[in-house]
């Protein structure tokens, strides 16, 4: 998948990054990238997150540091582009080139555990526990502070992640080889096309048409740029949509699996377990209870 490529301005006269907390109807919904790299905090909201080939359900404290150059998408929920008034997606984000405090600094020794975050970023990496509460509390501070103390608590953010561990890798490390090789232009249009329709029955053929490609080609061409098969892309886009309904306590499973566009329900149950190791009422009894 090829991703729109966006330019940002982070660097003025005025600041060497960007930060700022917004309220959007919806989360930015196109598959892109930049040379920025970006710290995104969702405070409130909820959808389903592309980082690379890595496609999970995200909620209201998802925070993720995802790298210069990696593809990624924050789709939300369907419910969110209603237009209702009251609903809206709160946020922060920062932006920031990696030499924002110039080339050596990150090199320096005593900035060496920073220098290891940002090289993990290059797959995307999501914080986790108590840092992501700590995190949370300076981002909102962050965004108060103006000048020289605003760059060292941000500064002091980025040692605070290096230090405690506390993140997790999103991306498969030979994503971004197969991505930036193959160079998969045409399959930008299916992964819009899925994003829009995967609710619905999606055939292979359909899919090879939005590519103008036959399916046997697509099938390859798809694996080669994605390391994946279109059925497994499909399925963990459904899949990611179940997490967050299975949490909703709204529908009983079976009408989560047909919400999620599997109509087979014994089907659903199997792909379920096979990418997470616990059945749909298993995973919705851990969370619930937790």
């Amino acid at each position: 998948m090829l991703p729109l490529f966006l330019k940002k301005n982070t660097r003025s006269f005025e600041q060497s990054f960007y930060t700022g907390k917004v309220f959007v109807n919806h989360t930015y919904d196109i598959w892109h990238n930049h040379a920025e790299l970006e710290f995104l905090h969702i405070i409130n909201g909820s959808g389903t997150r592309f980082i690379g080939d890595s496609i999970e359900a995200f909620s209201s404290g998802d925070m993720v540091l995802v790298g210069s150059h990696l593809p990624h998408v924050w789709r939300s929920d369907k419910i969110y582009y209603e237009e209702i008034p009251e609903l809206q997606i709160e946020l922060t984000l920062t932006q920031f080139t990696r030499d924002f405090v110039g080339k050596e600094f990150f090199s320096l020794p005593e900035m060496n555990c920073i220098q290891e975050l940002l090289d993990d970023a290059s797959q995307g990496l999501q914080i986790l526990g108590k840092t992501r509460e700590l995190i949370s509390n300076r981002l909102v501070r962050l965004n108060e502070l103006e000048g020289g103390e605003k760059l060292m608590e941000f500064i002091q953010m980025l040692y605070l992640i290096s230090k405690s561990k506390e993140y997790r890798k999103l991306s498969s490390i030979g994503f971004m080889d197969s991505y930036q090789s193959k160079g998969a232009t045409r399959i930008n249009k299916v992964h819009d096309f899925v994003m829009n329709n995967f609710m619905e029955e999606i055939s292979l053929k359909e899919a090879a048409d939005v590519a103008n490609m036959n399916e046997t080609a697509f099938c390859r061409y798809f694996k080669s740029a994605t390391l994946k098969t279109f059925t497994q892309f499909l399925n963990e886009v459904r899949i990611g949509y179940a997490c967050k309904l299975l949490l909703s306590e709204e529908l009983n499973i079976s009408g989560i699996g047909y919400e999620c566009g599997f109509k087979n329900i014994s089907y659903f149950n199997r792909v379920f377990k096979n990418k997470l190791s616990l059945t749909p009422q298993q995973y919705q009894r851990k969370h619930l209870v937790n």
